[in-house]
């Protein structure tokens, strides 16, 4: 990372942003049209101290002040940056979908984001879970329905949306997201209180902080940082090959060999052939998509290839299809 975010915060802003929820009539009427994620519809104290900002956790705090209105387009842009196409839906329209991101590689795919911009007082409950979960069944051709929030969610909306596969990305989560894709300008551009601060060196030399540590590093390793991993975009993680995906290629010339055997093959030999690859292929296809799915969102149905590949003979064409799908993930 060749730049780090310094934040710097003035006694008479914190004044006005205190108050801009009272004041600023577009904010109350966004809250009665529903486009607002805050409930008290108004922007809440910051709780941190002037002087810069250098862990991911003060960062959060940071975009909880974030208009809720300019979340969703915030969010809009840190997809983009992820390789996303997003469209930002209107208040009349949306029917509870801020934003719709579209992404053709390594195959074509439409996900649902619901942005929840909220104050360190409010969470994202079940029934919030169980309305988005819906969404997938309004729209055509949706894989995954994602809720970002500033904050956190409850535990029963944890379970309710592991449950109903509703992705779930906290407060937490986002403001290390924002800080691995190099999005902190994006921050700046929202935000009118921040500002990036260039470094005074190089930038092919990375920078010191006083503890003798890069400078790139000081968000992750500054004491009271959330040091939890960031999952990095599963969209652009390569999956290598394994013995399961050869076992696959093997079954499909083995299907061959069985059917046309019959007739020349000795029958005992032609029975393990037989039951090798009938009973193989299945197996070989429920542990590679098991293997490739703990690293992407692919394949969606693997029940689907694991099912139509116990029928005699056809199994080669799920079989076959499942490996010219796989070859992209590589």
């Amino acid at each position: 990372m060749k730049r780090f975010l310094r934040y710097v915060f003035y006694r008479e802003l914190y004044k006005w942003l205190r108050n801009v929820g009272k004041d600023d009539a577009n904010s109350t009427q966004r809250d009665s049209a529903g486009t607002t994620n805050s409930p008290a519809g108004q922007i809440e104290e910051l709780p941190l101290d002037e002087g810069p900002i250098e862990n991911t956790g003060e960062l959060k705090t940071v975009l909880q002040q974030m208009d809720p209105y300019d979340f969703e387009h915030f969010i809009a842009d840190l997809w983009t940056r992820m390789g996303w196409q997003t469209d930002v839906s209107t208040a009349s329209i949306d029917k509870g979908v801020d934003v719709t991101a579209r992404k053709q590689q390594p195959y074509e795919q439409t996900t649902l984001i619901q942005a929840k911009r909220y104050g360190p007082n409010t969470t994202v409950g079940s029934p919030d879970i169980q309305q988005y979960a819906s969404l997938s069944q309004q729209y055509n051709n949706v894989d995954k329905v994602v809720v970002v929030t500033t904050n956190e969610f409850t535990n029963q909306a944890r379970e309710l949306a592991d449950q109903l596969n509703v992705k779930q990305i906290d407060g937490d989560d986002l403001a290390s997201l924002v800080v691995e894709q190099d999005a902190l300008d994006l921050v700046d551009d929202y935000l009118e209180f921040v500002t990036i601060a260039e470094s005074d060196q190089p930038c092919d030399q990375p920078q010191q902080g006083t503890d003798g540590t890069d400078g790139e590093q000081r968000v992750a390793t500054e004491p009271g940082a959330d040091d939890r991993a960031v999952t990095p975009d599963r969209d652009s993680v390569a999956v290598s090959s394994t013995v399961w995906e050869k076992a696959i290629m093997i079954a499909i010339p083995g299907w061959l060999v069985a059917f046309f055997g019959i007739e020349f093959l000795p029958e005992a030999l032609w029975g393990i052939v037989f039951f090798a690859v009938w009973l193989g292929l299945p197996v070989a296809l429920f542990l590679d998509a098991r293997y490739v799915r703990e690293r992407r969102d692919w394949p969606q149905y693997w029940w689907a290839y694991v099912g139509t590949s116990l029928v005699w003979l056809l199994a080669i064409i799920p079989a076959g299809l499942y490996l010219w799908r796989r070859r992209s993930l590589s």
